[in-house]
Protein backbone atom coordinates (compact mmCIF):
# COMPACT_ATOMS: atom_id res chain seq x y z
CA UNK A 1 0.00 0.00 0.00
CA UNK A 2 1.32 3.39 -0.82
CA UNK A 3 1.89 6.05 1.24
CA UNK A 4 -1.02 7.91 -0.87
CA UNK A 5 -3.22 5.20 -0.72
CA UNK A 6 -2.59 5.25 3.27
CA UNK A 7 -5.99 6.63 5.22
CA UNK A 8 -5.52 10.41 6.46
CA UNK A 9 -6.74 12.12 9.49
CA UNK A 10 -8.97 13.99 7.46
CA UNK A 11 -10.22 10.49 6.15
CA UNK A 12 -10.58 8.83 9.92
CA UNK A 13 -12.64 12.06 11.34
CA UNK A 14 -15.53 12.07 8.35
CA UNK A 15 -15.74 7.75 8.28
CA UNK A 16 -19.00 8.55 10.44
CA UNK A 17 -21.83 10.96 10.23
CA UNK A 18 -22.80 13.12 13.21
CA UNK A 19 -25.85 12.15 14.42
CA UNK A 20 -28.17 13.68 12.28
CA UNK A 21 -30.98 16.30 13.60
CA UNK A 22 -34.20 13.66 12.26
CA UNK A 23 -32.67 10.96 14.52
CA UNK A 24 -32.06 13.39 17.76
CA UNK A 25 -35.90 14.35 17.52
CA UNK A 26 -37.03 11.11 16.84
CA UNK A 27 -34.81 9.95 20.45
CA UNK A 28 -36.48 12.67 21.84
CA UNK A 29 -40.09 12.31 20.72
CA UNK A 30 -39.69 8.34 21.67
CA UNK A 31 -39.41 9.00 25.30
CA UNK A 32 -41.68 12.08 25.45
CA UNK A 33 -45.33 10.13 25.94
CA UNK A 34 -43.98 7.80 29.00
CA UNK A 35 -42.70 10.63 30.17
CA UNK A 36 -45.85 12.75 30.57
CA UNK A 37 -47.55 9.58 31.84
CA UNK A 38 -45.29 9.50 34.46
CA UNK A 39 -44.77 13.09 35.35
CA UNK A 40 -49.22 12.90 35.99
CA UNK A 41 -48.87 9.61 38.07
CA UNK A 42 -46.01 11.72 40.05
CA UNK A 43 -48.34 14.53 40.67
CA UNK A 44 -51.87 13.10 40.63
CA UNK A 45 -50.85 9.52 42.73
CA UNK A 46 -51.22 11.08 46.34
CA UNK A 47 -54.21 12.42 45.45
CA UNK A 48 -55.70 10.05 43.12
CA UNK A 49 -55.92 7.43 45.61
CA UNK A 50 -57.15 8.83 48.20
CA UNK A 51 -59.65 11.22 46.67
CA UNK A 52 -60.27 8.98 44.10
CA UNK A 53 -59.85 5.77 44.72
CA UNK A 54 -60.62 6.53 48.34
CA UNK A 55 -57.81 4.69 50.00
CA UNK A 56 -56.71 5.36 53.19
CA UNK A 57 -53.36 7.17 53.00
CA UNK A 58 -50.94 4.31 54.53
CA UNK A 59 -52.75 1.79 52.40
CA UNK A 60 -51.40 4.26 49.08
CA UNK A 61 -48.55 4.91 50.90
CA UNK A 62 -48.44 0.83 50.85
CA UNK A 63 -49.00 0.66 47.12
CA UNK A 64 -46.22 3.52 46.45
CA UNK A 65 -43.26 1.59 48.76
CA UNK A 66 -44.41 -1.90 47.18
CA UNK A 67 -43.90 -1.10 43.66
CA UNK A 68 -40.90 0.82 44.08
CA UNK A 69 -39.39 -1.35 46.25
CA UNK A 70 -39.52 -3.63 43.51
CA UNK A 71 -38.28 -1.43 40.84
CA UNK A 72 -35.18 -0.58 43.37
CA UNK A 73 -33.80 -4.45 42.51
CA UNK A 74 -35.50 -4.78 39.48
CA UNK A 75 -32.90 -2.10 37.79
CA UNK A 76 -29.99 -4.62 38.66
CA UNK A 77 -31.53 -7.60 37.30
CA UNK A 78 -32.81 -6.20 33.77
CA UNK A 79 -29.67 -4.48 33.33
CA UNK A 80 -27.61 -7.46 32.64
CA UNK A 81 -30.57 -8.87 30.62
CA UNK A 82 -31.05 -5.83 28.49
CA UNK A 83 -27.09 -6.62 27.44
CA UNK A 84 -27.30 -10.02 26.55
CA UNK A 85 -30.54 -9.14 23.93
CA UNK A 86 -29.56 -10.12 20.62
CA UNK A 87 -32.89 -10.35 18.26
CA UNK A 88 -33.02 -12.77 15.33
CA UNK A 89 -33.34 -9.77 12.96
CA UNK A 90 -29.97 -8.11 13.82
CA UNK A 91 -31.24 -5.59 16.67
CA UNK A 92 -29.45 -5.72 19.61
CA UNK A 93 -29.86 -4.76 23.13
CA UNK A 94 -31.73 -1.73 23.97
CA UNK A 95 -34.06 -1.20 20.48
CA UNK A 96 -36.28 -3.83 21.66
CA UNK A 97 -36.74 -3.36 24.73
CA UNK A 98 -37.67 0.12 24.44
CA UNK A 99 -40.43 -0.61 22.37
CA UNK A 100 -41.62 -3.55 24.09
CA UNK A 101 -41.96 -2.06 27.54
CA UNK A 102 -43.55 0.84 26.01
CA UNK A 103 -46.22 -1.19 24.69
CA UNK A 104 -46.54 -2.79 28.20
CA UNK A 105 -46.70 1.12 29.43
CA UNK A 106 -49.52 1.69 27.45
CA UNK A 107 -51.86 -1.10 28.25
CA UNK A 108 -50.83 -0.54 31.96
CA UNK A 109 -51.60 3.13 32.43
CA UNK A 110 -55.01 2.34 30.61
CA UNK A 111 -56.15 0.16 33.49
CA UNK A 112 -54.00 2.02 36.56
CA UNK A 113 -56.61 5.33 36.69
CA UNK A 114 -59.78 2.68 36.63
CA UNK A 115 -61.28 1.85 40.14
CA UNK A 116 -62.87 -1.29 40.46
CA UNK A 117 -65.75 -1.03 42.82
CA UNK A 118 -64.75 -4.57 44.95
CA UNK A 119 -63.75 -2.98 48.16
CA UNK A 120 -61.03 -1.39 49.74
CA UNK A 121 -58.83 -4.68 50.20
CA UNK A 122 -59.48 -5.91 46.50
CA UNK A 123 -58.83 -2.18 45.54
CA UNK A 124 -55.53 -2.64 47.41
CA UNK A 125 -54.35 -5.96 45.42
CA UNK A 126 -55.04 -4.26 42.17
CA UNK A 127 -53.37 -0.89 42.59
CA UNK A 128 -50.02 -2.95 43.94
CA UNK A 129 -50.41 -5.40 41.15
CA UNK A 130 -50.78 -2.67 38.19
CA UNK A 131 -47.92 -0.34 40.25
CA UNK A 132 -45.86 -3.06 40.65
CA UNK A 133 -46.25 -4.17 36.84
CA UNK A 134 -45.87 -0.34 35.48
CA UNK A 135 -42.86 0.12 37.75
CA UNK A 136 -41.01 -3.27 35.90
CA UNK A 137 -42.22 -2.05 32.53
CA UNK A 138 -40.66 1.84 33.22
CA UNK A 139 -37.49 0.26 34.55
CA UNK A 140 -36.63 -1.30 32.11
CA UNK A 141 -37.73 1.51 29.47
CA UNK A 142 -35.57 4.23 31.23
CA UNK A 143 -32.52 1.75 31.64
CA UNK A 144 -32.78 0.86 27.78
CA UNK A 145 -33.85 4.30 26.43
CA UNK A 146 -31.23 6.04 28.59
CA UNK A 147 -28.61 3.91 27.38
CA UNK A 148 -29.44 4.16 24.41
CA UNK A 149 -27.97 7.04 23.25
CA UNK A 150 -24.48 5.51 23.95
CA UNK A 151 -25.41 3.58 21.06
CA UNK A 152 -26.25 5.97 18.91
CA UNK A 153 -22.77 7.44 18.33
CA UNK A 154 -19.09 7.53 20.11
CA UNK A 155 -19.30 11.06 19.75
CA UNK A 156 -19.48 12.53 23.45
CA UNK A 157 -20.59 15.90 21.45
CA UNK A 158 -23.71 13.78 19.80
CA UNK A 159 -24.66 11.92 23.30
CA UNK A 160 -24.97 15.69 24.75
CA UNK A 161 -26.69 16.96 21.93
CA UNK A 162 -29.25 13.68 21.99
CA UNK A 163 -29.96 14.69 25.81
CA UNK A 164 -30.73 18.04 25.00
CA UNK A 165 -32.69 17.19 22.33
CA UNK A 166 -34.56 14.61 24.50
CA UNK A 167 -35.00 17.06 27.59
CA UNK A 168 -36.37 20.18 25.07
CA UNK A 169 -39.08 17.99 23.83
CA UNK A 170 -39.70 15.90 26.86
CA UNK A 171 -40.19 19.03 29.04
CA UNK A 172 -42.26 20.46 26.05
CA UNK A 173 -44.08 17.70 25.84
CA UNK A 174 -44.65 17.47 29.86
CA UNK A 175 -46.29 21.16 29.14
CA UNK A 176 -48.66 20.44 26.60
CA UNK A 177 -49.51 16.69 28.41
CA UNK A 178 -49.89 17.82 32.00
CA UNK A 179 -51.89 21.05 29.74
CA UNK A 180 -54.10 18.66 28.61
CA UNK A 181 -54.28 16.19 31.49
CA UNK A 182 -55.51 19.72 33.91
CA UNK A 183 -58.18 20.65 31.26
CA UNK A 184 -59.52 17.39 31.08
CA UNK A 185 -59.71 17.52 34.59
CA UNK A 186 -60.91 20.82 35.26
CA UNK A 187 -63.83 20.13 32.73
CA UNK A 188 -64.88 16.94 35.38
CA UNK A 189 -63.85 19.12 38.41
CA UNK A 190 -66.09 18.06 41.78
CA UNK A 191 -66.14 21.80 42.79
CA UNK A 192 -68.38 22.40 39.93
CA UNK A 193 -70.72 19.75 40.52
CA UNK A 194 -71.96 21.40 44.02
CA UNK A 195 -70.40 18.33 45.81
CA UNK A 196 -69.29 19.33 49.21
CA UNK A 197 -72.57 20.02 51.39
CA UNK A 198 -70.76 20.85 54.91
CA UNK A 199 -71.32 22.71 57.94
CA UNK A 200 -69.64 25.94 58.29
CA UNK A 201 -66.39 24.81 60.82
CA UNK A 202 -64.81 21.40 60.55
CA UNK A 203 -65.38 19.36 63.47
CA UNK A 204 -63.72 16.16 64.63
CA UNK A 205 -67.28 14.31 65.00
CA UNK A 206 -68.37 16.50 61.56
CA UNK A 207 -69.42 13.52 58.62
CA UNK A 208 -71.75 16.07 56.85
CA UNK A 209 -68.71 16.91 54.72
CA UNK A 210 -68.68 14.39 51.74
CA UNK A 211 -67.97 13.95 48.22
CA UNK A 212 -70.84 13.55 46.33
CA UNK A 213 -71.46 9.92 43.84
CA UNK A 214 -72.81 12.11 40.66
CA UNK A 215 -69.24 14.29 41.01
CA UNK A 216 -67.10 11.10 42.12
CA UNK A 217 -68.15 9.16 38.39
CA UNK A 218 -67.26 12.59 36.67
CA UNK A 219 -63.92 13.00 38.77
CA UNK A 220 -62.93 8.86 37.32
CA UNK A 221 -64.44 9.61 34.20
CA UNK A 222 -62.04 12.79 33.53
CA UNK A 223 -59.00 10.66 34.83
CA UNK A 224 -59.89 7.96 32.28
CA UNK A 225 -60.46 10.26 29.23
CA UNK A 226 -56.82 11.65 30.08
CA UNK A 227 -55.57 8.24 30.54
CA UNK A 228 -56.27 7.22 27.00
CA UNK A 229 -54.85 10.52 25.54
CA UNK A 230 -51.70 9.62 27.15
CA UNK A 231 -51.84 6.28 25.76
CA UNK A 232 -52.00 7.96 22.03
CA UNK A 233 -48.98 9.94 22.87
CA UNK A 234 -46.86 6.66 24.05
CA UNK A 235 -47.28 4.62 20.93
CA UNK A 236 -46.32 7.62 18.87
CA UNK A 237 -43.00 7.43 20.62
CA UNK A 238 -42.77 3.82 19.80
CA UNK A 239 -43.30 4.93 15.71
CA UNK A 240 -40.86 7.38 16.43
CA UNK A 241 -38.20 5.26 18.18
CA UNK A 242 -38.66 2.16 15.61
CA UNK A 243 -38.26 3.69 12.29
CA UNK A 244 -36.25 7.02 13.25
CA UNK A 245 -33.76 6.04 15.08
CA UNK A 246 -30.74 3.29 14.60
CA UNK A 247 -28.75 1.37 17.43
CA UNK A 248 -24.81 1.58 16.80
CA UNK A 249 -23.97 -2.34 16.43
CA UNK A 250 -20.37 -1.70 16.96
CA UNK A 251 -20.72 0.09 19.70
CA UNK A 252 -23.40 -1.89 21.90
CA UNK A 253 -21.49 -4.89 21.39
CA UNK A 254 -18.82 -3.68 23.03
CA UNK A 255 -21.13 -3.04 26.16
CA UNK A 256 -21.24 -5.14 28.73
CA UNK A 257 -18.14 -7.15 28.86
CA UNK A 258 -16.92 -10.75 28.61
CA UNK A 259 -20.55 -12.87 29.08
CA UNK A 260 -18.67 -15.67 31.12
CA UNK A 261 -19.46 -16.31 34.79
CA UNK A 262 -22.36 -14.12 34.26
CA UNK A 263 -23.08 -14.12 37.98
CA UNK A 264 -19.50 -13.08 39.54
CA UNK A 265 -19.49 -10.58 36.30
CA UNK A 266 -22.23 -8.67 37.34
CA UNK A 267 -20.77 -8.39 40.95
CA UNK A 268 -17.60 -7.56 39.53
CA UNK A 269 -19.32 -4.92 37.61
CA UNK A 270 -21.48 -3.41 40.37
CA UNK A 271 -18.74 -3.22 42.80
CA UNK A 272 -17.01 -1.36 39.90
CA UNK A 273 -19.73 0.89 39.40
CA UNK A 274 -20.74 1.57 42.94
CA UNK A 275 -17.39 2.07 44.13
CA UNK A 276 -15.92 4.98 41.44
CA UNK A 277 -15.41 7.68 43.04
CA UNK A 278 -17.38 10.18 40.51
CA UNK A 279 -20.17 8.21 40.51
CA UNK A 280 -20.68 7.71 44.27
CA UNK A 281 -20.73 11.75 45.24
CA UNK A 282 -23.26 11.95 42.00
CA UNK A 283 -25.65 9.24 42.77
CA UNK A 284 -25.58 10.79 46.58
CA UNK A 285 -26.13 14.58 45.28
CA UNK A 286 -28.43 13.36 42.75
CA UNK A 287 -30.38 10.81 45.15
CA UNK A 288 -30.49 13.80 47.42
CA UNK A 289 -32.25 16.32 44.86
CA UNK A 290 -34.11 13.75 43.32
CA UNK A 291 -36.21 13.28 46.88
CA UNK A 292 -37.05 17.15 46.74
CA UNK A 293 -38.25 16.97 43.72
CA UNK A 294 -40.58 13.84 44.50
CA UNK A 295 -41.79 15.75 47.31
CA UNK A 296 -42.52 18.65 45.31
CA UNK A 297 -44.72 16.44 42.77
CA UNK A 298 -46.25 14.53 45.41
CA UNK A 299 -47.38 17.70 47.49
CA UNK A 300 -47.47 20.52 45.44
CA UNK A 301 -51.49 19.67 44.52
CA UNK A 302 -52.45 19.00 48.15
CA UNK A 303 -50.14 22.15 49.59
CA UNK A 304 -52.33 24.40 46.90
CA UNK A 305 -55.58 22.36 48.07
CA UNK A 306 -55.64 22.32 51.31
CA UNK A 307 -52.30 25.22 52.68
CA UNK A 308 -53.46 27.52 50.61
CA UNK A 309 -57.14 27.10 49.28
CA UNK A 310 -56.34 27.01 45.46
CA UNK A 311 -58.24 24.01 44.19
CA UNK A 312 -59.34 25.83 40.78
CA UNK A 313 -55.51 26.70 39.89
CA UNK A 314 -54.19 23.26 40.25
CA UNK A 315 -53.84 22.65 36.55
CA UNK A 316 -52.50 26.05 36.49
CA UNK A 317 -49.61 26.00 38.81
CA UNK A 318 -48.61 22.98 37.83
CA UNK A 319 -48.75 24.01 33.85
CA UNK A 320 -46.59 27.58 34.82
CA UNK A 321 -43.83 25.28 36.43
CA UNK A 322 -43.58 22.95 33.18
CA UNK A 323 -43.75 25.85 30.97
CA UNK A 324 -41.01 27.50 32.95
CA UNK A 325 -38.81 24.50 33.25
CA UNK A 326 -38.84 23.92 29.22
CA UNK A 327 -37.99 27.43 29.10
CA UNK A 328 -34.78 27.17 31.16
CA UNK A 329 -33.22 24.41 29.68
CA UNK A 330 -31.56 25.93 26.46
CA UNK A 331 -30.27 28.99 29.03
CA UNK A 332 -28.95 26.11 31.40
CA UNK A 333 -27.50 24.68 28.41
CA UNK A 334 -25.69 27.70 27.21
CA UNK A 335 -24.50 28.08 31.07
CA UNK A 336 -23.15 25.11 30.87
CA UNK A 337 -21.02 25.85 27.63
CA UNK A 338 -19.77 29.01 29.74
CA UNK A 339 -18.96 27.49 33.23
CA UNK A 340 -18.96 23.95 32.78
CA UNK A 341 -21.33 20.90 34.11
CA UNK A 342 -20.60 20.94 37.66
CA UNK A 343 -20.87 24.41 38.36
CA UNK A 344 -24.12 24.86 36.58
CA UNK A 345 -25.83 22.27 38.21
CA UNK A 346 -24.84 23.03 41.66
CA UNK A 347 -25.73 26.74 41.03
CA UNK A 348 -29.44 26.01 39.81
CA UNK A 349 -30.00 23.91 42.54
CA UNK A 350 -29.10 26.30 45.16
CA UNK A 351 -31.30 29.08 43.42
CA UNK A 352 -33.78 26.97 44.23
CA UNK A 353 -33.47 26.51 48.51
CA UNK A 354 -34.72 30.36 48.84
CA UNK A 355 -37.70 29.17 46.58
CA UNK A 356 -38.69 26.28 48.84
CA UNK A 357 -38.53 28.23 51.76
CA UNK A 358 -40.87 30.84 50.46
CA UNK A 359 -43.87 28.13 50.32
CA UNK A 360 -43.81 28.30 54.26
CA UNK A 361 -44.75 31.92 54.01
CA UNK A 362 -47.44 32.23 50.90
CA UNK A 363 -50.77 33.80 53.09
CA UNK A 364 -53.71 31.60 52.15
CA UNK A 365 -55.65 32.01 49.16
CA UNK A 366 -52.49 34.58 47.25
CA UNK A 367 -51.92 34.02 44.26
CA UNK A 368 -47.83 34.79 44.80
CA UNK A 369 -47.61 31.42 44.38
CA UNK A 370 -46.85 31.92 40.95
CA UNK A 371 -43.79 33.64 41.33
CA UNK A 372 -42.04 31.15 43.23
CA UNK A 373 -43.32 28.27 41.16
CA UNK A 374 -41.65 30.14 37.92
CA UNK A 375 -38.59 30.68 39.63
CA UNK A 376 -38.29 26.72 40.72
CA UNK A 377 -38.22 26.23 37.04
CA UNK A 378 -34.54 26.74 37.43
CA UNK A 379 -33.84 23.55 39.44
CA UNK A 380 -36.57 21.40 38.08
CA UNK A 381 -35.38 21.96 34.68
CA UNK A 382 -31.55 21.49 35.55
CA UNK A 383 -32.54 17.95 37.23
CA UNK A 384 -34.28 16.74 33.39
CA UNK A 385 -31.29 17.69 31.85
CA UNK A 386 -27.93 17.36 34.01
CA UNK A 387 -27.64 14.43 35.28
CA UNK A 388 -28.16 12.40 32.34
CA UNK A 389 -25.01 14.91 30.67
CA UNK A 390 -23.02 14.49 33.74
CA UNK A 391 -23.67 10.60 33.57
CA UNK A 392 -21.77 10.33 30.28
CA UNK A 393 -18.47 11.92 31.42
CA UNK A 394 -18.68 9.45 34.51
CA UNK A 395 -19.08 6.65 31.96
CA UNK A 396 -16.43 8.08 29.75
CA UNK A 397 -14.11 8.62 32.40
CA UNK A 398 -14.75 5.11 34.27
CA UNK A 399 -13.70 3.41 30.75
CA UNK A 400 -10.39 4.88 30.14
CA UNK A 401 -9.51 4.19 33.29
CA UNK A 402 -10.76 0.33 33.72
CA UNK A 403 -11.31 -0.49 29.91
CA UNK A 404 -14.76 -1.78 30.58
CA UNK A 405 -17.58 -0.47 29.16
CA UNK A 406 -20.27 -0.30 31.40
CA UNK A 407 -23.42 1.94 29.96
CA UNK A 408 -26.19 -0.33 30.90
CA UNK A 409 -25.10 -0.94 34.72
CA UNK A 410 -24.28 2.95 35.11
CA UNK A 411 -27.80 3.49 33.83
CA UNK A 412 -29.35 1.22 36.06
CA UNK A 413 -27.55 2.28 39.32
CA UNK A 414 -28.75 5.80 38.75
CA UNK A 415 -31.91 4.78 37.93
CA UNK A 416 -32.08 2.61 40.74
CA UNK A 417 -31.16 5.63 42.97
CA UNK A 418 -33.60 8.00 41.30
CA UNK A 419 -36.59 5.74 41.86
CA UNK A 420 -35.07 5.78 45.56
CA UNK A 421 -35.60 9.38 45.86
CA UNK A 422 -38.57 9.25 44.29
CA UNK A 423 -40.33 6.86 46.91
CA UNK A 424 -38.62 8.04 49.44
CA UNK A 425 -40.29 11.62 48.57
CA UNK A 426 -43.81 10.31 47.69
CA UNK A 427 -44.00 7.86 50.93
CA UNK A 428 -43.49 11.28 53.12
CA UNK A 429 -46.15 12.97 51.14
CA UNK A 430 -48.21 10.34 52.00
CA UNK A 431 -47.14 10.05 55.73
CA UNK A 432 -47.92 13.94 55.96
CA UNK A 433 -51.04 13.14 54.97
CA UNK A 434 -51.82 10.37 57.87
CA UNK A 435 -50.14 12.67 60.43
CA UNK A 436 -52.32 15.39 59.45
CA UNK A 437 -55.25 13.83 59.93
CA UNK A 438 -56.71 13.42 56.78
CA UNK A 439 -60.39 12.02 56.37
CA UNK A 440 -61.41 10.26 53.55
CA UNK A 441 -64.05 10.79 51.89
CA UNK A 442 -64.36 14.71 53.23
CA UNK A 443 -63.91 17.70 50.85
CA UNK A 444 -62.82 19.95 53.90
CA UNK A 445 -60.15 18.97 55.79
CA UNK A 446 -58.45 19.76 59.22
CA UNK A 447 -55.93 22.52 59.41
CA UNK A 448 -53.29 20.32 60.55
CA UNK A 449 -53.37 18.89 56.67
CA UNK A 450 -52.50 21.90 55.10
CA UNK A 451 -49.84 22.37 58.22
CA UNK A 452 -48.10 18.90 57.16
CA UNK A 453 -48.15 20.19 53.64
CA UNK A 454 -45.86 23.50 53.98
CA UNK A 455 -43.94 22.05 56.13
CA UNK A 456 -42.66 19.04 53.65
CA UNK A 457 -43.19 21.48 50.57
CA UNK A 458 -40.90 24.50 52.41
CA UNK A 459 -38.42 22.60 55.29
CA UNK A 460 -37.48 19.21 53.34
CA UNK A 461 -37.36 20.01 50.14
CA UNK A 462 -34.68 22.69 51.08
CA UNK A 463 -32.60 20.51 53.77
CA UNK A 464 -32.25 17.75 50.75
CA UNK A 465 -31.52 20.17 48.20
CA UNK A 466 -28.55 21.46 50.42
CA UNK A 467 -27.23 17.99 50.95
CA UNK A 468 -27.26 17.30 47.26
CA UNK A 469 -25.53 20.71 46.71
CA UNK A 470 -22.60 19.15 49.00
CA UNK A 471 -22.22 15.69 47.56
CA UNK A 472 -21.70 17.78 44.51
CA UNK A 473 -19.59 19.79 45.54
CA UNK A 474 -17.24 16.85 46.05
CA UNK A 475 -17.85 15.04 42.69
CA UNK A 476 -14.37 15.28 41.09
CA UNK A 477 -15.24 15.27 37.16
CA UNK A 478 -14.03 19.16 36.79
CA UNK A 479 -14.32 21.08 33.52
CA UNK A 480 -10.38 20.42 33.08
CA UNK A 481 -10.99 16.47 33.81
CA UNK A 482 -13.99 16.47 31.13
CA UNK A 483 -11.70 17.99 28.55
CA UNK A 484 -8.85 15.29 29.13
CA UNK A 485 -11.72 12.97 28.80
CA UNK A 486 -13.16 14.48 25.39
CA UNK A 487 -9.41 14.48 24.08
CA UNK A 488 -9.03 11.30 25.19
CA UNK A 489 -12.12 9.99 23.07
CA UNK A 490 -11.17 11.94 20.03
CA UNK A 491 -7.73 9.66 20.32
CA UNK A 492 -9.69 6.62 21.25
CA UNK A 493 -12.15 7.34 18.19
CA UNK A 494 -9.21 8.10 15.51
CA UNK A 495 -7.26 4.81 16.42
CA UNK A 496 -10.55 2.82 15.91
CA UNK A 497 -11.24 4.75 12.32
CA UNK A 498 -7.33 3.71 11.75
CA UNK A 499 -7.69 -0.20 12.50
CA UNK A 500 -10.97 -0.24 10.67
CA UNK A 501 -9.77 1.43 7.40
CA UNK A 502 -6.13 -0.75 7.73
CA UNK A 503 -7.95 -4.04 8.36
CA UNK A 504 -10.49 -2.97 5.42
CA UNK A 505 -7.34 -2.30 3.16
CA UNK A 506 -5.20 -5.43 4.71
CA UNK A 507 -8.31 -7.73 3.09
CA UNK A 508 -8.31 -5.56 -0.25
CA UNK A 509 -4.85 -6.64 -0.97
CA UNK A 510 -5.33 -10.14 0.33
CA UNK A 511 -8.05 -10.99 -2.01
CA UNK A 512 -6.21 -9.01 -5.01
CA UNK A 513 -3.00 -11.35 -3.77
CA UNK A 514 -5.47 -14.46 -4.45
CA UNK A 515 -6.88 -13.52 -7.29
CA UNK A 516 -3.12 -12.74 -8.85
CA UNK A 517 -2.78 -15.92 -8.20
CA UNK A 518 -5.37 -17.95 -9.23
CA UNK A 519 -4.96 -16.32 -12.49
CA UNK A 520 -0.84 -17.18 -12.66
CA UNK A 521 -2.03 -21.11 -12.01
CA UNK A 522 -5.07 -21.07 -14.55
CA UNK A 523 -2.19 -19.32 -17.61
CA UNK A 524 0.31 -22.30 -16.27
CA UNK A 525 -2.40 -24.96 -16.96
CA UNK A 526 -3.19 -23.25 -20.32
CA UNK A 527 -1.66 -25.87 -23.53
CA UNK A 528 0.60 -24.42 -25.43
CA UNK A 529 -1.22 -25.13 -28.95
CA UNK A 530 -3.70 -22.76 -27.46
CA UNK A 531 -1.16 -19.79 -27.42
Amino acid sequence: MSYKDSPTMTDLTSTRKPLSVVAKLCYGIGGVGVEIMWTVLGAYTSSFLVQVAEMPPLFATSIIFGSRAVDVFCNFILGPLIDRTNTRWGIRKAKPWIVVTQLIITVTNALIWYVPDVGTGGKLAWYILLYTLLKLAMTGFHISSRTYVMFLSEDISDKDSAVLYRSVLTVGGLVGGMAMHGQILASYRRSGYDVCHSNATYGANNTNSSVDGVSMVMMKNGYLISSATVCIMILAGVLAIIFGTAERKDISSSSGGERAGQSLLMIKTLKTVLTFRPNVYFLLGFLCIQTTMAIGHGTLALYLQYSLDLEDQIENVILALMASSVLTIPLIALIVSKFGKKTTYICCQLAGIPMFIGFQFVPSGRLAIYAIIIALGIPLGAQYFMPWVLISDIIEDCYLQTKERLDTTFMAVLLSVGSLGITIGLIMATIGLEIGGYKLGSCIQPDDVGSAMRILLALYTAIFTFMGVVFLWRYPITEERQKQITEAIRKRKLANAFQQSASRQHESLSTDTIEEALQKGSNKNVPSSAI
